[in-house]
């Protein structure tokens, strides 16, 4: 019963449920990784009540999938929100148990080789999903049809312009002008071309 309520199982624990987390947004259409994803959260709250614990350090665990989460949203690799994502998951889950001092309990190479191989696992993990991403839209431009994007530069008639779709700059061109930060939606696709059309705006009275 003590190595279940021991710091170093939690501190595991909490890193496993966190995983799960990351997982499930990955493959949300998984019922079973969500029940299994509950009942690893659920077993987290146990040991909080169990072990003494820092309510920032817990913040910042709860927090780290939502910079995850955005990086899989975008079409081209995101860095910056990787990087706060793993930041928020290794300190977060290093420093939520806590002694009497406020000083972590689990131990630091352990703390740290966990840290190193989670980081790695969220890395490639939305490298891959991206990748997916982008062989979809390429094997199926058509798919890329009706979707909205913005008008980065003017799109002269005859001539080509660049526009921002999901993320990513596109070579553009359109039957009529298009101003610099107008709304588009695409018509259609010929290999890196988008043919596009501006969307007019609904003017209320």
């Amino acid at each position: 019963m003590e190595f279940i309520t021991s710091p170093t199982f939690a501190y595991l624990l909490v890193v496993v449920a966190l995983m799960l987390v990351l997982l499930t947004i990955l493959f949300s259409e998984s019922a079973a990784l969500k029940v299994v994803t509950v009942l690893l959260l659920g077993a987290v709250g146990y040991e909080l009540i169990h072990l003494e614990w820092s309510p920032w350090a817990l913040a910042l665990a709860a927090l780290s999938p939502l910079p995850f989460f955005a990086a899989i949203r975008q079409t081209r690799s995101s860095p910056s929100l990787l990087i706060i994502a793993i930041l928020l998951f290794a300190i977060g889950s290093f420093f939520l148990f806590v002694d009497q001092d406020g000083l972590p309990t689990v131990n630091y190479i352990l703390a740290g080789a966990v840290s190193i191989f989670c980081g790695e696992f969220i890395w490639l993990a939305v490298g891959r999903k991206q990748n997916a991403q982008g062989i979809r839209l390429a094997e199926a431009p058509d798919s890329m049809v009706g979707l909205t994007g913005t008008a980065r530069t003017e799109v002269e008639v005859h001539s080509t312009g660049l526009v921002e779709v999901e993320g990513e700059l596109w070579t553009a061109r359109s039957n009529t002008f298009v101003p610099a930060g107008s709304t588009v939606r695409i018509l259609r696709r010929d290999g890196s071309v988008l043919t596009v059309k501006k969307l007019e705006k609904l003017n209320k009275e």
